[in-house]
């Protein structure tokens, strides 16, 4: 087995180093036999579950098969036999996530996560991680390599990418373009396609329209909104946490009423919750609640936030002001 199919099984198991990418980028390249086959496989890759159900071992045994197939077939029949092998691999996956390709001649793997879902991890073949948010959607072309980095973004996402400046990575939306050569940030495509939030964490992000034409580099810790009418953005500075903390499957509150959470709250953990006090109702308030933790964990948080007393009957919860001596 030569050195770039090893390469290939590998990563179908685990991150590859930024040398071993570059030595199955020289593999991909050297056969069309080579291209079609890293072609189909990546698309294995870039499905989270696949990691978890299968070893190295069966995958090397699997793909074994399939070369040895590939290889006693006429060169004219090459990518029918692919395709057909390589949709074996993923029936005996059981994959779960969704997958769909389009009827155009470009070719390519969405990602979804539908409305009642919260955040999937996506792993791209360059080392990118993203993290796709709900009723969202990322196309990765089957071309995705380290020397050839785009993809398509509806909805919301947070990116870590892959530092290479060589190739930037490039994001493309309905309303703009986001260039990257390394960096992690944040970004959120208004339903309507009307605006485009982004969050810089680390590094810099060169914003584009969606004729190429570069419209600001960003710092971090700044927040660009961007809206398509007139082809104007606002620049401001903001805590990168507040924006970004979703990802790690946490609610975030910035500026929201007490009202605001209490009702996010109810929703959360399926109860009614009764706010006594209209004093409090719009007072506004930061803060950032774990998913994981419990409705009266998440209920100490907000009274130390803010001057209330709280008490839990059944699937009643009763919030009142507190007294300040």
């Amino acid at each position: 087995m030569d050195t770039g199919f090893s390469l290939l099984i590998k990563q179908l198991a685990q991150p590859l180093s930024p040398r071993e990418r570059r030595e199955l980028d020289e593999w991909r390249c050297y056969t069309p036999e080579n291209r079609q086959l890293f072609s189909e496989i990546t698309r294995l890759r870039l499905l989270s579950e696949y990691n978890r159900r299968n070893t190295i071992a069966a995958t090397a045994h699997a793909l074994a098969r399939t070369l040895a197939k590939i290889r006693r077939r006429a060169r004219g029949r090459l990518l029918l036999r692919i395709t057909r092998y390589a949709a074996a691999l993923l029936a005996a996956a059981t994959l779960t996530l969704p997958v769909r390709k389009p009827s155009t001649a470009a070719k390519y793997t969405a990602i979804t996560v539908s409305g009642n879902e919260t955040v999937k991890k996506i792993h791209l073949p360059d080392g990118t991680t993203v993290w796709l948010g709900a009723s969202s959607e990322l196309q990765i072309p089957e071309t995705y390599t380290s020397a050839n980095r785009t993809v398509a973004l509806k909805g919301k996402a947070y990116f870590d990418v892959e530092k290479n400046p060589e190739s930037p990575l490039l994001v493309t939306t309905p309303c703009m373009n986001i260039k990257v050569t390394g960096t992690s940030f944040n970004i959120c495509v208004d339903d309507r396609n009307r605006h485009t939030e982004t969050v810089l964490v680390s590094g810099t992000v060169v914003l584009q329209d969606n004729r190429g034409k570069e419209i600001f580099e960003m710092s971090p810790g700044e927040r660009v909104l961007y809206t398509v009418a007139g082809n104007s953005y606002t620049v401001s500075t903001v805590d990168v946490n507040t924006f970004t903390s979703w990802h790690l499957d946490q609610i975030t509150f910035e500026n929201a009423s007490l009202r605001e959470i209490v009702n996010k709250l109810s929703r959360l953990y399926d109860v009614n919750i009764n706010l006594e006090s209209k004093k409090l109702a719009d007072r506004r308030y930061r803060c950032v609640i774990n998913r994981e933790e419990t409705l009266e964990e998440a209920l100490g948080i907000l009274s130390y936030l803010a001057p209330i007393h709280y008490r839990i009957e059944d699937s009643e919860v009763f919030i009142s002001e507190r007294k300040i001596e």
